[in-house]
């Protein structure tokens, strides 16, 4: 079964011996961060679409999705003329490797090869940048839920 999941509920039964905190992260916020610090990387995330999957056999859950980390209003279909931030996808446990865009000329030459090598980097360094906005505590929120405290988090 394929599925995207619109509400995620999650309630602390009884919190970790060590550890345990949980960090939550404006991603809008961190979107609008990085538009205005790496307007480069913040297209190769409206624009690269990544894949999601999580398979749980012990509950039979198999969700999938697939979206740019990043969706936003195009405006007409050019690089960095983007409008208002609609969306954020963004879980590193669950996404799939990425893959390249087909050949821009039709055939697997040298030609795809650069383009392969010039696509990885820019998602690579896209990527880091986005990590680091999202681990800087000015986007982080850390807390210590407590048993019966519970958490609902609004997917696409």
């Amino acid at each position: 079964m394929s599925c995207i999941t619109i509400v995620q509920i999650f309630t602390m039964v009884s919190p970790a011996a060590e550890g345990g905190k949980s960090i939550f992260a404006d991603g809008f916020a961190a979107a609008e961060r990085l538009r205005i610090a790496d307007p480069t990387s913040f297209n190769v995330l409206c624009t690269t679409v990544r894949r999601y999957r999580s398979i749980d056999d012990a509950t039979g859950w198999h969700l999938e999705a697939r979206g740019p980390v990043i969706s936003a209003v195009n405006r007409k279909n050019k690089e960095h003329l983007w409008g208002p931030v609609t969306a954020i996808r963004h879980n590193d446990l669950d996404r799939l490797p990425d893959l390249p865009p087909p050949p821009s000329c039709g055939t697997f030459d040298t030609t795809w090869k650069k383009e392969q090598e010039e696509f990885y980097e820019k998602l690579q360094i896209a990527h880091s940048k986005w990590d680091e906005i999202l681990g800087s505590d000015e986007f982080r929120l850390v807390m210590d839920l407590q048993p019966g405290d519970t958490v609902l988090v609004a997917n696409q």
